[in-house]
């Protein structure tokens, strides 16, 4: 990620990824805030690959089991498996970082 206010390059780890669930992120070198945008390319790709990966694994996992439950559950838990890596990566890599406006909470 790079920090829009002082143009720090810095990686995104696990535990800020799960912390700040909004998007929301302090730069680690002049500990300002910002938000990463979202934009309509990046949620294509997510839905898109998140739908790809639920059709797939609960296919593969209904016919291994053939039990409706278990693929449900099997599908989620596959998908989480492979959305949260890519998800966090987009984070990192692509989607683009911009200041928060200062006349809005940050809650």
């Amino acid at each position: 990620m790079k920090c829009p206010h002082c143009n720090h390059t810095f990686a995104l780890t696990w535990k800020e990824y799960f912390r700040e669930i909004r998007g929301r992120h302090s730069c680690v070198a002049c500990k300002r805030r910002f938000k990463l945008s979202c934009s309509w390319s990046y949620l294509a790709i997510a839905v898109l690959v998140a739908l790809i990966i639920a059709g797939l694994a609960t296919f593969l996992v209904a016919r291994w089991t053939h039990s409706r439950m278990m693929a449900a559950g099997g599908g989620l838990v596959i998908v989480l498996i492979v959305l949260l890596p890519l998800d966090r990566w987009l984070d990192d890599h692509w989607r683009k970082s911009a200041p928060l406006e200062p006349d809005k909470p940050e809650s």
